[in-house]
């Protein structure tokens, strides 16, 4: 088990040094699911529950309702984490297997927590920094229109961060299996884009019922 210090430098070395920093890592035999959870499971403490906190200073509401909407979302979302990490891994291990990768599923499991749990911290240290200078510039009347480029900056780094985290995963499992660059690519690619089309899925038939419920009651 790492402690925290450890922990965060190998994140902050799989960021800045993936190559080395993957191949020590797929070595080590002894990393596997209890390492990875508590890689996906430390930055939601780390980030998520300040930014709530932040949210709720902000706003000032202290109503039980919104305390219990609050914490609602905080264990929904962690609950949506280790339910999309773990089948994400899952269906990226059968098409790993079905390329000739020999690597266990828990290996794999701490390889992907490696490379989303700096990439979820950076993403949501740039949504607390939007959130709090949106809030300083409107506090000193700030334009609307500056306030909006901020946003788009935001999420312009956001999605950045997000592609630089699809070639850490790459370099990666890449580390850990030795397929080539190219089948490590196609081990994340579909099952990224299996929970990508379930989730469009899952809105537009959400959507759908919402719009008949609405169609019956007009």
């Amino acid at each position: 088990m790492f402690k925290f210090s450890e922990r965060t430098d190998s994140w902050n070395q799989m960021m800045l040094a993936p190559g080395k920093t993957s191949r020590e890592h797929a070595k080590r035999k002894d990393l596997g699911f209890d390492e990875g959870l508590e890689n996906f499971g430390t930055p939601i403490l780390m980030t998520y529950l300040p930014l709530l906190l932040l949210a709720l200073a902000l706003s000032g509401n202290m109503t039980p309702i919104y305390l219990g909407a609050l914490l609602f979302s905080l264990a929904a979302t962690t609950f949506g984490i280790f339910v999309v990490s773990f089948s994400f891994t899952f269906m990226a291990y059968w098409v790993a297997k079905m390329l000739g990768g020999k690597v266990g599923l828990g290996r794999l499991y701490y390889m992907v927590s490696l490379v989303a749990a700096p990439t979820f911290v950076f993403t949501i240290v740039i949504n607390i920094t939007v959130i709090l200078l949106k809030s300083i510039m409107k506090a000193m009347s700030f334009s609307l229109v500056a306030s909006d480029l901020l946003q788009l900056a935001g999420d312009i780094v956001a999605v950045s961060v997000m592609f630089y985290g699809f070639y850490l995963l790459t370099i990666s499992i890449d580390a850990l299996y030795k397929l080539g660059k190219k089948k490590a690519v196609a081990i994340w690619l579909v099952p990224t884009i299996v929970l990508v089309m379930a989730g469009v899925l899952l809105f537009a038939t959400v959507f759908l019922d919402v719009l008949r419920f609405l169609i019956k009651t007009l």
